[in-house]
């Protein structure tokens, strides 16, 4: 009796070692990954891979003529490859005033979209058109255009891990911007027989010109914190300005869960980041948008759902790992511009309030963090905003997108 005590409890010992031993191991290979992403390495695009983008372009078959769509694939310091888009709004392509026309571009604008969401906003790529602005935008992987088979829609377990497709499309944005100026002054150039003094040369300035030009970041929620986050570790870039559209700059819950639970949760994170905890919040924010309810926009259900896609702690450990620097504070010299609606609702039963306030996010909590972006940050209340301000109702977006690019304007 006595050895088959004995035999029980050495094999409990051995079982929870051998436990012990494999929770140890996994969590070094996370911890491995975090360092490997968290030591700042940046893998430059390579010429031949933004060539193959760009020489593969096609008409994006979501938003169609004239938005173009480039494919991106990626591969981060851990090895795992990724695969994101460009899609670009060739410069030129909105109606124009005469004097606007025949003017080249005096900025190049990146969007990026936020969780739960891919690009669709066909009247801000228009706005930013008009404006003077080539325009770009990404959907990053696991999301939208992007999404492959098998893939956890909107997830991530780093999100440094969307550095690596920021700089291949902030490169392949200036790329395309730059053939794109090279044709129209090919086109002129040619049209003009008389005058072949110094074409070469002149070629060659609109090529550098363009190429050259002022970058600016536009970021929206969860896009607006990467957007700031990446401008903060790519201070080289040196980005004209960032427009961030009400970022995900704290979660929106209570002080206890925020400051407590949160943490808690991240360092479990580390053992168990594929750990589901299913889909958090309501769909009221998606009635305020979406043409069959409320809302006026037309947009894929299946990029941009009702209800969030399945969540894992490696997400949740991802975005408090994010917020805590910010939270630490960025050092983002750029001009930047934070902005927000001036309510907050988040009730579980449908309310009007939906239709003039942001359902997602609490703004106070974007206007307490925003200083922390950097010594260059102004922010504004834009009144009657939804979470995302540019797909508020028109008198309300206009206000926001007259805002953004006067702000833009101005840093450039």
């Amino acid at each position: 009796m006595m050895m088959k005590k004995y035999l029980k409890l050495y094999v409990a010992v051995l079982v929870v070692s051998l436990v012990s031993i494999f929770e140890i191991q996994l969590s070094k290979t996370a911890v491995y990954e975090e360092e490997s992403l968290d030591s700042g390495i940046k893998v430059l695009a390579q010429m031949q891979d933004l060539w193959e983008s760009y020489a593969n372009a096609s008409v994006d078959s979501s938003l169609g003529t004239p938005f173009r769509r480039y494919a991106m694939h990626t591969m981060p310091v851990y090895g795992k490859e990724f695969h994101s888009t460009l899609i670009e709004y060739p410069y030129g392509s909105s109606k124009r005033t005469d004097s606007l026309a025949a003017k080249p571009a005096h900025g190049i604008i990146l969007y990026v979209h936020g969780y739960n969401d891919y690009f669709f906003q066909r009247e801000l790529a228009e706005k930013a058109d008009s404006a003077g602005y080539a325009f770009f935008a990404i959907d990053l992987h696991y999301c939208g255009r992007s999404l492959m088979p098998g893939d956890a829609r909107g997830d991530m377990r780093n999100m440094r891990e969307f550095f690596a497709e920021l700089d291949y499309a902030v490169e392949l944005a200036r790329v395309i911007t730059k053939e794109r100026a090279e044709s129209l002054a090919l086109m002129s150039e040619q049209a003009n027989i008389a005058d072949t003094t110094g074409r070469e040369q002149r070629l060659l300035d609109v090529s550098q010109r363009a190429y050259s030009l002022p970058m600016v970041l536009m970021g929206h929620s969860q896009g607006g914190l990467l957007t700031a986050f990446y401008a903060d570790q790519r201070p080289e870039e040196k980005f004209a300005a960032l427009v961030l559209n009400s970022p995900f700059f704290d979660f929106n819950f209570n002080w206890l869960v925020r400051n407590l639970a949160i943490p808690v949760v991240s360092e479990i994170a580390i053992l168990l980041p594929d750990f589901s905890i299913g889909s958090s919040g309501n769909p009221n924010y998606a009635y305020s948008l979406d043409r069959k309810y409320y809302g006026e926009w037309l947009y894929n259900t299946e990029w941009k759902s009702e209800s969030r896609p399945e969540q894992f702690l490696g997400w949740v450990r991802a975005i408090h790992k994010a917020q805590q620097e910010l939270h630490r504070g960025f050092h983002i010299n750029s001009p930047t511009l934070v902005m927000h609606g001036d309510c907050t609702e988040k009730g579980e039963e449908w309310s009007e309030n939906y239709m003039h306030c942001d359902g997602v996010l609490d703004v106070e909590h974007i206007e307490k963090w925003a200083p922390k972006v950097g010594p260059n940050v102004k922010t504004e209340t834009v009144a009657g905003g939804l979470h995302d301000l540019f797909l508020s109702r028109k008198a309300v977006r206009d206000e926001a997108y007259a805002k953004a690019f006067r702000f833009i304007d101005e840093s450039l």
